[in-house]
């Protein structure tokens, strides 16, 4: 999963009020692992884990729970086990706790093992990955997402091109809504995030007028066959990129 985008993160861990912090990780843990951090869930994660049909999921789930709490806990510099999280209208989760009296923003996804973690301070934040699966329609996923003006990008680009950048729209879109807290309550067809005709540009900004603020989308190197995507609220600010290493 390598590349240079990612690093480890440096001993004394430092968020700054103009940085986002994104992590990526693997959710394939070995027995010991991922007992540990089955240990720090709630009662209420235990028993969501405990309703997935597949053992797969279940893991990817525990494993994903327990990575964001630790990574929560770094910051807060608080015990994982005790963080308590409180949900919005959509889902979105929070944390009540505090680090210099600043609130502390994160959002998280994982597709087929691979999982990302951001985290912010007084800023929302929402993240997505997706795994590319080559057998899907492209037709069909261009309905279901795409504007008028995005479905005409996506025809002036060269055939084996448009899957890939069909689903970068669509985790620009996932990760947009996942900041508000709306979750897949709009419609897809009426977000347009993307410039000019045929303009995929890494890095986007979207003005919300009904809310007064501004979002910057940003693409996401994970790794290959997944694409993924940074939405963060007011600014263009540093984007710091940790690859989580398990110390067991």
């Amino acid at each position: 999963m390598g590349n240079s985008l990612w690093r480890a993160s440096p001993k004394l861990l430092v968020l700054k009020d103009d940085e986002v912090h994104v992590w990526r990780a693997s959710l394939e843990m070995m027995p010991p692992q991922m007992r540990a951090l089955e240990h720090i869930l709630s009662a209420d994660e235990l028993s969501r884990a405990g309703r997935f049909h597949f053992q797969t999921d279940r893991d990817h789930f525990i494993a994903a729970r327990g990575l964001l709490r630790s990574i929560l806990g770094m910051y807060l510099k608080r015990d994982p086990s005790h963080l308590t999280f409180c949900f919005g209208p959509n889902g979105k989760p929070s944390i009540k706790e505090r680090t210099n009296a600043k609130a502390l923003r994160f959002n998280a996804s994982h597709s087929e093992g691979l999982a990302l973690f951001a985290v912010a301070l007084d800023r929302e934040v929402g993240v997505d990955i997706e795994y590319i699966r080559p057998d899907l329609s492209v037709c069909d996923l261009v309905a279901q997402a795409c504007s008028r003006g995005e479905a005409e990008s996506l025809n002036l680009l060269p055939e084996h091109s448009r899957l890939e950048a069909l689903y970068t729209l669509w985790t620009r879109k996932e990760a947009y809504l996942k900041a508000q807290g709306t979750g897949l309550t709009n419609n897809l067809t009426d977000i347009e995030v993307i410039g000019s005709p045929g303009d995929l540009a890494e890095t986007i900004e979207i003005r919300d007028t009904q809310r007064g603020t501004s979002w910057i989308l940003k693409d996401l190197d994970v790794a290959p066959g997944f694409a993924a995507t940074l939405a963060i609220e007011r600014g263009n600010l540093h984007v710091r990129c940790w690859q989580w290493e398990s110390e067991l």
